[in-house]
């Protein structure tokens, strides 16, 4: 019988050279394995990329926000489909955030957008 193990282990920084992945089934008595991965010649992605594709996602529905308060804020009920693949790091983070949309570069009076967590900063940067 073979079983396929499947599973996402997500690295943003150097980690040990070597993992051990220890799979215990709870149906099989004494059925146990141990996998040794070793990491020594990974390497990492680039950790804060300029430029990434948007994704052709389906638009997100504002209800995710699980608050009625911040859900009121918005007098629509879908967001636009580019949020759905930054809502979650924004909504869950303190980070701050540029983003840029390409054709930008081709119009002759470009906007820009602050997204940031925290009102008193997006007030200085408007400032400015």
């Amino acid at each position: 019988m073979i079983i396929m193990l499947n599973f996402f282990y997500f690295v943003f920084e150097k980690s040990p050279l070597q993992y051990f992945i220890c799979v215990i089934s709870h149906k099989w008595i004494a059925s146990e394995t141990q996998v040794a991965f070793s990491f020594c010649y990974l390497i990492l992605a680039e950790k804060d990329p300029t430029s990434i594709e948007l994704l052709d996602l389906q638009p997100l529905p504002v209800n995710p926000l699980r608050t009625s308060k911040y859900e009121d804020l918005y007098n629509f009920k879908f967001f636009i489909p580019i949020q759905p693949q930054v809502s979650n790091t924004l909504y869950n983070t303190d980070y701050i955030y540029y983003f840029q949309d390409e054709k930008l570069k081709e119009n002759p009076e470009p906007k820009c957008d602050y997204v940031t967590s925290k009102e008193e900063f997006s007030e200085i940067v408007r400032q400015d």
